[in-house]
């Protein structure tokens, strides 16, 4: 089966570097099979016979931090997930210069829907919707200093998900579906 594992914060402002090249190889060590990385920011593709979400994204939390001294919290999901998250974005959204557009992942157990409520996006100016295991939220270039999306960070669900935009959750699924076929 096709996964995708999320790595929260590396190679972000400068901490907690992981060259991509290394990651690959930590995950090949578990056994992983078909590993492909994509971009700098932790984004895994790989292929495993193995069915718990849970227990992969725990071992590869401990495989990173013996190899690489820190442990970032990681969110395993299948790649039919991917897709279907992927699916849930509005096609005319785009992250450009005319509007940014994020997909946040949220860790299992958390609820999308009730984690977007509580940064009480403001109508007219944010728009979210939702997928199973995350929400995406758009807001337009000019009103951007207004999300309130920033005010995710320092709150406890800033610590239960991960921020990609739009660009990489389409490019993430698109990598999916060419190794399905």
């Amino acid at each position: 089966m096709i996964y995708v594992a999320l790595l929260r914060g590396i190679n972000v402002g400068g901490a907690h570097t992981v060259p991509m090249a290394d990651l690959r190889r930590t995950f090949e060590a578990l056994g992983h099979l078909d590993v492909a990385t994509y971009i700098n920011s932790g984004n895994v593709l790989f292929g495993s016979a193995e069915h718990d979400e849970l227990a992969m994204a725990g071992r590869i939390e401990n495989a990173v931090e013996q190899g690489f001294g820190f442990a970032p919290r990681v969110l395993v999901r299948t790649g039919a997930d991917i897709r279907a998250i992927a699916a849930a974005i509005p096609e005319a959204w785009t992250n450009g210069p005319a509007m940014r557009a994020d997909v946040v992942y949220v860790l299992d157990g958390v609820d999308a829907r009730a984690a977007s409520a509580q940064l009480e996006p403001r109508a007219g100016i944010e728009h979210v919707r939702h997928a199973p295991g995350a929400f995406i939220w758009m807001v337009d270039r000019r009103d951007a200093t207004r999300s309130r999306l920033a005010r995710m960070a320092g709150t406890p669900l800033y610590k239960q998900a991960t921020v990609r935009n739009i660009n990489t959750a389409r490019k993430l699924a698109a990598m999916v579906a060419d190794r399905q076929e």
